[in-house]
């Protein structure tokens, strides 16, 4: 591997890691606001997303893991197949109204997030094969 592309490869790594922790930033913060405006108004009794903000506090790790959950949610809801709308169903109601803002809030910074990781990991890969 020429030692141009290595260094590329580099910058592109400790990018998507700012990039990542830049966007956990977010998520914890103004996402997080989002989230639980979410959570109020699709959890259900039988539902995960009402025995997770149990379980998990306001903490910075809490706040994640719930934007997770929330993500997951958001992203089974708005799919249409029947698997998908069954996996929403079991985290809360699938058929609550929710604003697109509060959607965006909920999908854009976790998917973000996870494309920073995801390339970070792909390109840290790449440069240990071509030692």
């Amino acid at each position: 591997m020429s030692e141009e592309l290595r260094i590329f490869a580099a910058y592109v790594v400790a990018g998507g890691i700012l990039l990542s922790l830049m966007f956990i930033v977010v998520t914890v913060t103004k996402g997080f606001h989002y989230a639980k405006k979410i959570e109020q108004r699709v959890s259900t009794r039988s539902g995960s997303l009402s025995t997770i903000s149990q379980i998990w506090s306001e903490a910075l790790v809490g706040r994640l893991v719930r934007c997770s959950h929330i993500f997951a949610f958001l992203v089974f809801r708005n799919c249409s197949s029947r698997f998908c709308r069954k996996r929403a169903s079991t985290l809360g109601d699938p058929d609550g109204p929710l604003p697109q803002l509060w959607q965006d809030w909920g999908i854009t910074p976790m998917l973000l997030m996870y494309l920073a990781v995801i390339t970070t990991l792909v390109t840290n890969l790449v440069i240990q094969s071509m030692r």
